[in-house]
């Protein structure tokens, strides 16, 4: 299910039924940055159609913004995980921090695309609702100062860096 989402233009919060859909539409309307929140590297982030707009808009520019924030990756380290490996063949794109340890927050799922477009999850993965909304505004832009205070305090995971033997 496509869903067409303008950032900035449109107000209307939607209640999506599919957390991955409602996620990959934000980045597909993405014009430059998105920035993403979650618990820990999961289903969500390891999305195909996710993986492929987050792709697809680490390469659109070499301005591209795209940070992912999130509390563990544990999991997603033993099994492998799509974001990792798109992380690390466009390093220079796609960021990952794990957040400290004051920081994580189970109940965070959010993403931010061009400061306004927002995709909320809370309580993800059994979220209490879905929320995509292309200028959600004041919200918009206080989770993108939140999100950016989170990153500056986070940290580059031991645990993702490639290991060249």
């Amino acid at each position: 299910m496509a869903m067409d989402v303008r950032i900035g233009e449109d107000r209307t919060l939607h209640h999506p039924p599919c957390a991955a859909a409602a996620l990959a539409a934000l980045i597909r309307a993405s014009g430059r940055r998105l920035w993403l929140r979650v618990p820990e590297l999961d289903a969500l982030s390891n999305d195909g159609d996710v993986l492929a707009a987050l792709k697809s808009l680490a390469l659109s520019s070499p301005r591209a913004d795209l940070r992912v924030l999130f509390d563990d990756a544990g999991r997603a380290v033993k099994n492998g995980h799509g974001l990792i490996h798109l992380s690390r063949r466009l390093p220079s794109r796609l960021q990952l921090r794990q957040t400290q340890a004051d920081d994580a927050d189970p109940r965070l799922c959010f993403a931010v695309a061009d400061r306004t477009g927002l995709f909320q999850a809370p309580g993800w993965p059994r979220p209490e609702r879905l929320d995509l909304c292309a200028h959600a505004l004041p919200l918009g832009p206080r989770r993108a100062e939140e999100f950016a205070r989170t990153w500056e305090r986070a940290h580059g995971s031991q645990e993702l860096r490639e290991l060249h033997l």
